[in-house]
């Protein structure tokens, strides 16, 4: 998207094309029905009438440094992206995000239209940006993203004046003032030394506008034809107010326009069907074959830091910090090991998960894990590591991102295996994938082994006698001492599970660890 410096319609309207519009005359303004457009940028007095704008245009401007006007542009250059990351890492799409720097012909002839005395300080929008959003609560979303990260001296909803007047009704925009940037802002955009940092301690402000394509259509429109329209002024009154009621008519379109792309939003953000399983039963135990399985494998940062390196190879590495920071998040879902992670992460496919958070800016590998951590956990996910890292905001704007994965993500059911470990496991048995039933049978045989047959009896499960109902399908079992136990193998995963816990809370004695897809599972000795 190609960047603006020449003093483009990112800023005020009475400088939206070459600063020198404002202050047309009483008339202009009066039969444009505009009113005063330039209190949406910073708070002046355009329309004031001919004879106001004559007075303040024959006063001298304070002199000002026009070098300053070198590096202008690549502030812009800087805030604009600095925003397009901001929003990219919120997944929130924008349809346009650009920046200009007024020209230094238009800053001055507003200066001394203005009949300002501190120029530098008073013109607030010598920097300006432009943020057109597909949809009113995006604009919403945009709008607190930009409070969070600066100190603002002015804050306007232009909304809130649509109803002054039926037939002006319809000019729609969040007009911020940014005058520094916020030091607890957790991504900077204005690092010590940039422009942008340069800018916000010589300059009175930044302004950013923020609207929605429905808003920015309608504003676009009138500001050709009535407000800058020469043929508007040169038709009679009869037609002016003609095309007055026509905008109206126009701005009640746009309003509801806005209101059905919400709807949109909402039906997308929660849709009625779902691509995904559900997460409770997404997981299914393996077949009866074994596999030898890798050694288990500890999350540690250096770890993690290889996984991502595996899983996300095209993707930046980010700092040590934010592994640390994705170790966190993925030790509060429970997760200690790499084959764990690596298993949990197996249910779904992560180019679906890349292609519905289409962000428009490179992102790390730990943005990545992030994603498809929802992705595979959703609410519960949100629920676990919203207070997680330096961000007021992570748990508001995880639902955000949630919005685009909801009900959209396949999500496959994952095979769940088990291992056994510890003095007391046999070693052609140590390490080996094997299934839930499985698991419960061996677990058993080894600790009727070690505690005695009678240590493992359990009603409906496991039996000394071949006395189990015919629909717990019961297998049996062989000890080293020539006696059998009947285990039943009609065991859904969870019951399994609670039987393996069982069985090792009471076994004191016998050295047997449990892990289900590399993460601990019950324990004995």
């Amino acid at each position: 998207m190609a960047r603006r410096t020449n003093g483009g319609s990112a800023g005020n309207r009475d400088t939206a094309g070459n600063g020198g519009a404002a202050g047309n005359g009483g008339a202009t303004a009066t039969a444009t029905g505009t009113g005063n457009r330039e209190a949406a940028g910073n708070g002046g007095a355009t329309g004031n009438g001919g004879a106001a704008a004559g007075d303040t245009a024959a006063k001298a401007v304070a002199p000002v440094d026009a070098s300053l006007w070198e590096w202008l542009p690549q502030a812009a250059h800087e805030v604009e992206e600095g925003l397009r990351g901001l929003l990219s890492e919120a997944s929130i799409n924008a349809h346009d995000v650009t920046a200009r720097a007024k020209r230094y012909e238009s800053f001055v002839e507003k200066c001394r239209q203005k009949g300002y005395t501190e120029p530098l300080r008073q013109v607030t929008d010598t920097v300006a940006v432009r943020l057109i959003m597909y949809s009113a609560t995006d604009r919403e979303r945009a709008s607190e993203l930009v409070r969070e990260q600066f100190e603002l001296a002015e804050d306007l909803d232009t909304s809130e004046r649509d109803t002054a007047s039926p037939a002006r009704r319809g000019y729609d925009s969040t007009h911020l003032v940014a005058v520094a940037e916020r030091e607890d802002a957790e991504h900077p955009v204005a690092p010590r030394g940039s422009s942008l940092d340069r800018y916000f301690r010589t300059f009175g402000g930044l302004e950013i506008q923020i609207r929605t394509v429905a808003a920015h259509a309608w504003a676009e429109f009138e500001h050709a034809r009535r407000y800058k329209g020469e043929g508007y002024k040169a038709v009679g009154d009869l037609d002016r107010l003609t095309i007055d009621q026509l905008f109206g008519a126009a701005a009640d379109a746009r309003h509801a326009l806005d209101e059905i792309f919400v709807a949109i939003d909402r039906v997308l953000a929660n849709p009625a069907g779902s691509a995904a399983a559900d997460h409770a039963d997404a997981a299914e135990d393996g077949a009866e074959e074994e596999t030898t399985a890798p050694e288990v494998e500890l999350l540690d940062v250096e770890a993690l830091t290889a996984y991502l390196a595996r899983r996300f190879p095209e993707d930046s590495e980010g700092s040590e910090r934010g592994v640390a920071f994705a170790l966190e998040l993925v030790q509060a879902c429970g997760l200690r090991t790499v084959r764990g992670l690596d298993a949990e992460l197996s249910a779904i496919d992560g180019a679906e998960v890349r292609r519905l958070m289409d962000t428009s800016t490179t992102v790390t590998r730990v943005r990545r894990l992030d994603d498809e951590l929802l992705a595979v956990l959703g609410e519960e996910y949100i629920e676990r590591t919203a207070s997680i890292g330096n961000s007021s905001r992570r748990g508001d704007q995880l639902r955000w991102r949630y919005d685009r994965l909801r009900g959209k993500v396949t999500v496959r059911r994952r095979t769940v295996t088990y291992q056994l470990f510890g003095a007391d496991v046999p070693a052609d048995l140590t390490g080996h994938a094997i299934p839930a039933v499985r698991a419960v049978r061996e677990v058993a045989r080894i600790v009727a082994t070690v505690e005695g047959s009678a240590q493992v009896v359990r009603d409906g499960a496991i039996s000394r006698l071949e006395d189990l109902p015919l629909e717990a399908r019961a297998r049996p079992v062989r000890l080293a001492d020539g006696t059998t136990l009947w285990v039943a193998t009609a065991l859904g995963r969870r019951a399994a599970e609670r039987l393996l816990e069982d069985l090792l809370d009471g076994a004191e004695r016998t050295d047997v660890r449990v892990l289900r897809n590399g993460e601990p599972l019950a324990t004995g000795g």
